[in-house]
């Protein structure tokens, strides 16, 4: 006779504030030399979990546990997204771009693109 089956329920690893968190993040615009909204939501998101925090002018923020302790436990994001400026457009309506920061001009034929006017920053 073969042995029944138990089934044990599966706890969801993901609760619905981090599900917020994951969305918010991956839908905010954060690029090169403008990171600090999404500096902001991933510290905010992490404030719970740490003593304290360090935020550089690069995109960088360092969450801190433990800070006093010989050993400490660093939590670290670089916030931004590759990004490109419009450079012009033609009469024809083609959009030519150059590269904004380090970004490998190979990777952006057939991505998606959000285009964000100097109002939507």
């Amino acid at each position: 006779m073969a042995k029944a089956k138990t089934t044990k329920s599966k706890k969801n690893f993901f609760t619905e504030n981090s599900m917020n968190f994951i969305r918010t993040y991956l839908n905010n615009s954060s690029p090169t030399g403008y990171e600090s909204s999404g500096q902001k939501i991933w510290l905010d998101y992490l404030k719970p979990y740490i003593d304290s925090h360090i935020v550089d002018h690069y995109g960088t923020v360092v969450g801190v546990i433990n800070p006093d302790a010989p050993y400490k436990v660093v939590i670290e994001a670089h916030a931004d997204e590759i990004s490109w400026y419009v450079k012009y457009i033609t009469s024809d309506g083609f959009i030519h771009v150059c590269r904004n920061g380090g970004s490998d001009h190979q990777i952006a034929p057939s991505k998606r693109v959000n285009i964000y006017t100097k109002k939507e920053l």
